[in-house]
């Protein structure tokens, strides 16, 4: 069976109890409108059941759809998948169609045809719409991809949209592409992350994209502009700040920093940030450090003590160090 006579049986099975007769019709009209050969496709057949499938089915068979639809698109006549993604004006499916010629774009390796997606997430006039484009460069390398493009769409431009939604949807992107295209190590989704930071007139946008980004091999540029945003205006920005230089290459400058942005901090979720940065750079070698910053805050000196603590047990990696860490916070047993 075809990819697309599997998708209008699943679209049928999800929809209601099973009809043959509804079926086979379905399936012949598809059948003699596909345009031979084993792995053919008629693409406006496949996009109808799965809008369909989209506006009835569960949130489960939504997520089945679309997996569907981005596998057949390695193998739908390429031209029928861009046209459709340059005309869809539904953001569920634009999605999906366009995770499909996204997930096509990279098997060919030819960054080239996510453009038209691109342009979408810039000009379309529907911010549904362009929130729609941008999620569904969710987690295939595209920030490589539009540095291939020559740069004319970048996610610091992305992040300057006036829909919040729009916006949402850059973060999640560098946060999924950090995390599931690169394990938290690619510097350019580093330097992304700090550009998005700067671009963004959202904070809370801004010092989400920087405390969730490992900035582990981030370069040195992108560590001094993380530390000269410790006194930005926004708390939330200089709380991701410090998180950001938490994950950054160790280096006696950023713990500097560190510690002269907590003795004048007077925010208590920016000062509770800058002790989990400080701990998450030096570790174990942060307990002097940390020692030397109490009473400079005597409210937060329990949270610094936790912190002392913790370190104490030697842990080596920093995801064991972070639970022992919530656990007690939390008063749950050691």
């Amino acid at each position: 069976m075809k990819r697309w006579q599997v998708l209008i049986v699943a679209l049928a099975l999800a929809s209601g109890p099973f009809d043959s007769g509804g079926l086979a019709p379905a399936l012949a009209q598809g059948e003699r409108e596909a345009e031979g050969g084993a792995n053919a496709c008629p693409v406006g057949w496949m996009i109808e059941a799965a809008r369909a499938g989209f506006a009835s089915g569960s949130p489960a068979y939504r997520t089945y759809l679309a997996a569907l639809l981005k596998e057949s698109g390695l193998t739908v006549p390429l031209d029928d998948l861009v046209r459709a993604v340059a005309d869809e004006r539904d953001p569920a499916l634009l999605e999906a169609l366009g995770a499909a010629l996204a997930a096509r774009a990279s098997h060919a390796e030819d960054p080239a045809l996510v453009q038209g997606l691109l342009d979408r997430a810039v000009l379309d006039g529907d911010p549904a719409l362009r929130a729609a484009a941008v999620r569904a460069l969710r987690a295939t390398g595209s920030v490589e991809t539009m540095s291939a493009l020559g740069g004319g769409v970048t996610y610091a431009d992305l992040a300057r949209d006036p829909a919040s939604e729009v916006r949402a949807a850059v973060v999640d992107n560098l946060v999924a592409e950090n995390r599931d295209v690169y394990g938290g190590r690619d510097a350019r989704v580093a330097a992304a992350a700090v550009e998005v930071a700067a671009a963004s007139p959202d904070p809370v946008i801004a010092g989400r994209v920087l405390a969730e980004i490992s900035m582990e091999q981030a370069s040195a540029d992108a560590v001094a502009t993380l530390t000269g945003t410790l006194v930005a205006d926004a708390p939330e920005l200089r709380a991701g700040a410090a998180l950001a230089l938490g994950s950054a290459p160790p280096s006696s400058a950023s713990r500097h920093a560190l510690v002269e942005r907590y003795r004048d901090e007077r925010d208590p979720t920016v000062r509770r940030a800058i002790l989990q940065a400080i701990a998450r750079l030096g570790q174990a070698r942060a307990i002097p450090t940390l020692r030397s910053l109490r009473g400079v805050a005597p409210e937060l000196d329990a949270e610094l003590d936790t912190w002392l603590d913790v370190l104490a047990l030697g842990l080596q990696e920093w995801h064991l160090i972070l639970r022992e860490k919530l656990k007690r916070t939390r008063g749950e047993p050691t």
